[in-house]
């Protein structure tokens, strides 16, 4: 009884190390160290990063291969934890064609402290509703600040306050003038 027992038992240390390895390599790190989530019937990447400190979050979209941005329909994003969620509204790079986005940004109080481990993404061009692990995106904003110096101009803005475009300027502030 002992030796099946025994062969029971390591098969199930077997069995869950092959999970646990298949789990880490979907949770591999975005190019700004952030964490991934499969967007686009798993043909693209969204990238979460977020700011602890600030309660900023901030999705980059890129293409399969990690090196090339993926820009989606400009719609916003809505990310969450439990019942908690913010919309990130696009804010596109100079390089993403019109009517689409490859950055997506929004701040909510409930994010700071960096003490959410798991969450949820829909919206926009993502896709279906998709779960995934908040475990890099808190590291991603440590090495990366520029990125967040840049947003800062749009730092207490919600949907409604652009219009026609003007996201795409380099200091529209949103009608709130020089902080």
């Amino acid at each position: 009884m002992k030796p099946i027992l025994t062969g029971v038992i390591l098969a199930g240390l077997f069995g869950l190390t092959g999970c646990s390895q298949t789990a880490e390599q979907s949770a591999s790190a975005g190019p700004n160290g952030g964490d991934l989530v499969a967007i686009k019937d798993g043909t693209a990447y969204s990238e979460l990063l977020a700011n602890a400190d600030t309660g900023e979050v901030m999705v980059h979209t890129w293409d399969k291969d990690l090196k090339t941005r993926r820009p989606i329909e400009s719609q916003p994003i809505t990310v969450g934890s439990g019942d908690d969620s913010v919309e990130l509204t696009p804010h596109p790079m100079e390089t993403d064609p019109s009517g689409s986005c490859s950055r997506f940004y929004g701040e909510a109080d409930w994010v700071r402290g960096g003490g959410i481990h798991s969450g949820w993404m829909h919206g926009g061009g993502t896709g279906d509703h998709r779960t995934f692990d908040w475990s890099r995106c808190w590291q991603g904003v440590q090495t990366h600040s520029h990125m967040w110096e840049e947003m800062r101009k749009h730092r207490g803005m919600r949907p409604g306050h652009m219009s026609g475009g003007q996201e795409h300027g380099p200091d529209h502030m949103g009608g709130r003038g020089e902080r």
